[in-house]
């Protein structure tokens, strides 16, 4: 003969609770506040995430700037950038350097640059690199610089250790100062 469980009263209203119970706790409203930081929260300017604005002179595109996050303000023309690229282009539109940096801030109006944190300017004519812990750019004075210490690493493993550097932007006048090393490197 054939036995049959019957489920007990007690266990049914359980299962018939939880399953209630995690039902009505999916529909509760959403909580009170934001989901951004306290700073986000705080702060006064339109925040873009990865942004990407192009640089140009009489109608000539000379570069494009990147940004995984930008901070705009309405009272400047400044624009503060996270996780930074800007790649230069030469008169044909090839590029001619690139530099990136974990933060920066760009004038909008004079286009004037400031790329800072473990910066990395890389010269596409001779596949040089120069890295230092910020670098500036005036596009007015034809001029990109550091005022810090700075490595140039050229394309053969050449390495040249300076106080500051000073360029053109077409990298044919590349001076560093207080030049230390310029021995290849051997492995």
């Amino acid at each position: 003969m054939m036995q049959i469980k019957r489920r007990r009263p007690a266990a049914r209203r359980l299962v018939l609770a939880c399953s209630s119970f995690a039902f009505l706790s999916a529909c509760e409203d959403p909580p009170e506040g934001g989901v951004a930081s306290a700073f986000m929260q705080e702060l006064d300017a339109p925040v873009v995430f990865g942004m990407a604005s192009y640089l140009s002179a009489s109608g000539v595109r000379e570069g494009r700037v990147e940004a995984d996050t930008a901070f705009t303000f309405a009272d400047s023309a400044k624009v503060d950038l996270r996780g930074m690229r800007v790649v230069f282009y030469d008169e044909d539109g090839r590029p001619r350097a690139t530099v990136t940096g974990r933060t920066g801030e760009w004038n909008q109006d004079t286009d004037r640059m400031i790329a800072l944190g473990d910066v990395v300017l890389t010269i596409a004519s001779d596949s040089s690199k120069l890295e230092s812990a910020e670098i500036h750019y005036d596009p007015e004075a034809d001029r990109i610089w550091s005022d810090s210490a700075t490595v140039r690493t050229m394309a053969d493993g050449t390495v040249t250790r300076g106080s500051a550097f000073e360029s053109d932007i077409d990298f044919t006048n590349v001076r560093i100062q207080d030049i230390r090393g310029g021995a290849a490197r051997i492995f």
